[in-house]
């Protein structure tokens, strides 16, 4: 029941944190998504709140906003149970990611999170100039560090926002690297298709049908699917979740006002 607060990474694409097994040299991967919409399909201050369902039970409430820093932006996630959950297995945290503006690629990702009996507050900074991360694990006294291959990555912090960056058209396949727990690791993202769908509070619309999957460096169990709205705001509504601890459904229900951590 622990694990039930990764969802803050669920919520932007699930992946393994232990690495895969010793495998022959993979295929080379579709382009890095290295693009993105002007202007961006968010504004300062966007605040997006979901719902999250777990096997059908109540489950979580996360806020995802959007600050402009000047030379970066800053998206934080504000993530705690409810629910069923809740009374079983309560949990909150504080998710942060730095995202620069002009080389367009993640500097900065921590977290603050808190479950019974344990509490994890850490903070990995990139420094591209090295090609490594250094991954501050506060709340055991540790500093490590880890390589960096690629010119520019992502986090499990960035990787939604990334996503609703790129000019996306049905049939698109891009390759994202993210950095998580000590290493670099990628996933899949393909633009199935464009499909009009009702979810939730959300009318009939013409929507972009995005799955994730993570690839190298992970299990490679479990993706997302997600649904975005098919006009300047790439609002992703609603998504599926599937991996080994169940099936997630997270619905889009607040645009800029935020339902009560705890509501």
């Amino acid at each position: 029941m622990s694990h039930l607060a990764f969802l803050a990474p669920l919520l932007a694409l699930a992946i393994d944190t232990n690495p895969a097994p010793t495998a022959a040299p993979p295929a080379p991967p579709p382009p890095a998504i290295s693009t993105a919409l002007n202007p961006l399909p968010w504004s300062d201050g966007e605040n997006l709140t979901y719902i999250v369902s777990w096997n059908g039970l109540d489950a979580a409430i996360g806020a995802f906003s959007a600050h402009d820093k000047g030379d970066h932006w800053e998206f934080d996630l504000a993530l705690a149970s409810r629910g069923t959950v809740d009374s079983i297995y309560p949990f909150k945290g504080y998710f942060w990611s730095l995202m620069n503006k002009v080389a367009w690629r993640s500097t900065e990702y921590g977290e603050w999170r808190f479950e019974p009996h344990r509490a994890i507050k850490e903070r990995t900074q990139i420094d591209y100039a090295q090609h490594q991360g250094t991954r501050e694990v506060w709340s055991e006294g540790k500093t490590k560090t880890f390589p960096i291959v690629e010119e520019a990555v992502d986090d499990i912090g960035t990787m939604l926002y990334r996503v609703r960056a790129a000019p996306l058209k049905p049939g698109d396949t891009h390759t994202l690297y993210v950095y998580e727990s000590d290493s670099e690791k990628q996933g899949e993202v393909v633009c199935e298709a464009r499909e009009t769908r009702a979810f939730g509070i959300w009318p009939a619309q013409p929507l972009l049908r995005v799955k994730a999957t993570p690839t190298v460096g992970t299990h490679r169990r479990g993706h997302l699917v997600m649904w975005m709205t098919d006009d300047a705001r790439h609002l992703p509504i609603h998504a599926e979740l599937e991996f080994r601890y169940g099936t997630f459904d997270i619905a889009l229900t607040q645009i800029d006002k935020t339902l009560p951590i705890g509501h």
